[in-house]
């Protein structure tokens, strides 16, 4: 039951950002090239990471499971959050 509320938290979250990146490109014109260059890897990749996780896939890898893990996912997308939202 948890563990159906994590991936679905997980899913919405990575569609909530790739959405708000692919059509609202215009809220990071404030943000400085080189921390936007920094920051936008680390959140994709946290995305791409949630979105495996929210889709329901399970890799048999240990090392894969715990990298499209949810705590993986959400650590980058929080920190490159930060680092796009720290001044």
């Amino acid at each position: 039951m948890v563990a159906r509320m994590v991936q679905a938290a997980s899913f919405i979250a990575a569609l909530a950002a790739s959405l708000a990146l692919m059509l609202f490109p215009f809220l990071l014109r404030h943000v400085e090239a080189t921390r936007l260059h920094s920051a936008l890897p680390i959140l994709l990749l946290g995305v791409a990471a949630a979105f495996v996780y929210g889709i329901g896939y399970r890799p048999d890898n240990r090392l894969l499971r715990m990298l499209f893990g949810p705590l993986s996912a959400w650590l980058l997308i929080f920190g490159g959050a930060w680092l796009l939202l720290a001044r």
